[in-house]
């Protein structure tokens, strides 16, 4: 759940929000879900009514091995990992609107690095507001208190435990058809603070110059062609600023504004393939003369191919700006392909697997890159209403000088079980 937990994720928040908004808003059929999010009514969990909500508690326990728990270079380290997640979920069941709410906690401990152990925890509250029969809005709002993942490009690999931090995101969205016309407009602010991390030695390293304030626009144009295709127009304004200590300024105003300008097509070719593809261009200013910008190709593809009844394949693309973890630099530019397939065995019983490819480039005064694969195969498996039983391997391999991102490989291999009343 560490993944994406820096402004790394903060482009690809607003992006998700703004394809759910923007399905929500068409008036075609959506597909089918894929055999993972297939509801089956005998081993689904009942809930408990309160008035026109439902609620859904559950409880998650898993273990975990990790041949690298710190993500080092050359030869690291494995560890064994327990972690219990409490979680409730809340959800209305009205024939307009919408509003649900969900709550977490949990709690790693582990078998030699104990450092590592955290509390995360948070919420998130999401409503829709179905104000015509053509005008719908939108309102996500979420606070987590986080560690950041090892892992992480951004991580401080010398810090004694992982880095703490909170994340407050607020997403507001509007949609509107006129005729055969689809308009979406968002609008989004993220807050990131940082705690300073520590040294194994006992120093300090100071993190305030994380901390940072991005604020989103943007508004996407669908123009329904036939009932399968939508031509797609959207356009992104962006600004990031870094709220770090005035008593302690970067070497250079890492601050940086962008625009994002693309255009494409949303499908549904037939009821086995469908989804969107996009491209166009990407720039960011810095606001430090001194410091290189970005002007380049910006791409995007969420695809779904049901293959069979059974058996469904996605492809996922783009290419974005993330934060860059460093006061020597004002960002990464992120480009990557992802492909997932979901095959139900059983009607129990979902296998999963996924590879992925990325490759990350910084900005701003410093000129390095470095490239990341990941492989996974899983499988859930539903006893009954109530228990899922649950399994997963992956390899993460990074390549890189290690001067600035460092190289490393890790596998993992995980088993838990998730009760939900």
């Amino acid at each position: 759940m560490h993944r994406a937990v820096t402004v790394s994720g903060l482009v690809r928040i607003g992006i998700a929000s703004l394809l759910l908004a923007g399905t929500a808003a068409r008036a075609q059929v959506a597909p089918g879900p894929s055999p993972a999010e297939r509801r089956i009514a005998e081993f689904e969990p009942v809930g408990g009514r309160i008035g026109s909500f439902f609620l859904f508690p559950s409880i998650e326990t898993r273990i975990e091995y990790d041949d690298n728990i710190l993500a080092l270079p050359d030869e690291g380290e494995g560890d064994v990992e327990l972690t219990v997640r409490g979680a409730m979920r809340l959800e209305s069941r009205w024939q307009r609107h919408s509003l649900e709410a969900d709550a977490y906690i949990q709690q790693n401990w582990h078998g030699r690095f104990t450092t590592e152990d955290v509390m995360e925890g948070g919420g998130r509250v999401q409503g829709r507001l179905d104000i015509s029969r053509n005008t719908s809005a939108r309102l996500v709002a979420s606070l987590d208190a986080l560690a950041e993942d090892r892992a992480n490009i951004t991580s401080q690999a010398d810090a004694r435990s992982p880095t703490r931090f909170r994340r407050a995101d607020t997403l507001f969205s509007l949609a509107h058809a006129i005729g055969r016309l689809q308009l979406i407009g968002d609008a989004q602010m993220v807050v990131l603070d940082f705690d300073d991390a520590v040294t194994p030695d006992g120093g300090v390293l100071d993190q305030d110059f994380r901390d940072s304030t991005y604020l989103r626009g943007s508004l996407t144009a669908l123009l329904e062609v036939s009932p399968r295709v939508s031509g797609l127009l959207r356009g992104q304004v962006d600004r990031l600023k870094f709220t770090g200590d005035p008593a302690e300024p970067d070497p250079f105003d890492r601050d940086t504004t962008g625009y994002a300008l693309e255009a494409g097509a949303r499908l549904e070719l037939t009821d086995l393939l469908f989804g969107e593809v996009r491209a166009g261009v990407l720039h960011r200013d810095v606001d430090d003369p001194t410091a290189r910008g970005l002007t380049g190709v910006s791409f995007g593809a969420n695809l779904t191919w049901a293959v069979s009844p059974l058996t469904t394949l996605r492809l996922f693309a783009d290419r974005q700006v993330e934060e860059g973890g460093s006061q020597l630099v004002s960002g990464n530019v992120r480009s990557q392909v992802r492909i997932e397939a979901e095959h139900e065995l059983l009607r129990n019983l979902v296998l999963e697997a996924r590879a992925g490819f990325a490759r990350v480039e910084t900005i701003g005064q410093l000129e390095t890159d470095a490239d990341e694969y990941n492989l996974m195969a899983g499988a859930i498996w539903k006893l009954d209403r109530n228990f899922r039983v649950f399994g997963r391997i992956d390899r993460f391999e990074r390549f890189a000088d290690n001067t600035f991102f460092r190289e490393f490989a890790r596998n993992r291999v995980m088993a838990g079980v998730r009760m939900v009343f």
